[in-house]
């Protein structure tokens, strides 16, 4: 049916804890998601002009932003970051659901603002977890995410997205 096909897939989660930067599990998602005809918007792969400098969240814009939080000039973090988090949350307005991947180990803000603006849009929820991180998870998660759209492993998340390509599954909430 490939019901999901033209659709946009924004994956949400910690990228300044992360000690990958967040890059890892998108990297190895982004095929499986895009062999199904999905475009896959990727926060850890924008860059966003500001004057000579091309910024992102990661690699050597982490680190500057990093040193100028360390120097308290919190206007100029203000100035430079306000695009990054405007497209982030572009990105959220403009994706088709959400894949979150939680780790509640890692301190985050931005996603959490992602999740909020993607409840409020009423965008499906699709959330990774590892159950190892059970005991630390914040009960918050479960009133933002429908009881089906909790994935222990990648392999059941894409099989239930295959499922909704293939027109098996009540799409009533998949309004896309």
């Amino acid at each position: 049916m490939n019901y999901l096909k033209g659709k946009k897939a924004y994956l949400s989660g910690s990228i300044l804890n992360a000690n990958d930067d967040g890059v890892s599990w998108r990297t190895e998602i982004t095929p499986s998601l895009t062999s199904m005809g999905m475009e896959v918007l990727d926060p850890c792969q924008k860059h966003i002009a500001l004057g000579d400098d091309r910024l992102n969240e990661i690699g050597e814009s982490k680190k500057k932003f990093r040193k100028l939080i360390l120097e308290e000039n919190f206007d100029q973090v203000k100035k430079e970051f306000w695009p990054i988090v405007r497209t982030d949350l572009r990105l959220v307005d403009h994706c088709d659901f959400v894949i979150l991947y939680q780790d509640p180990s890692l301190p985050t803000v931005g996603t959490i603002h992602e999740l909020v603006v993607a409840t409020f849009e009423k965008k499906v929820i699709l959330m990774k977890y590892d159950k190892e991180h059970l005991e630390t998870m914040n009960p918050w998660m479960a009133t933002f995410i429908k009881n089906h759209h909790f994935f222990a492993t990648w392999e059941s998340m894409f099989e239930y997205l295959y499922d909704v390509d293939a027109g098996k599954l009540d799409t009533s909430y998949w309004v896309l």
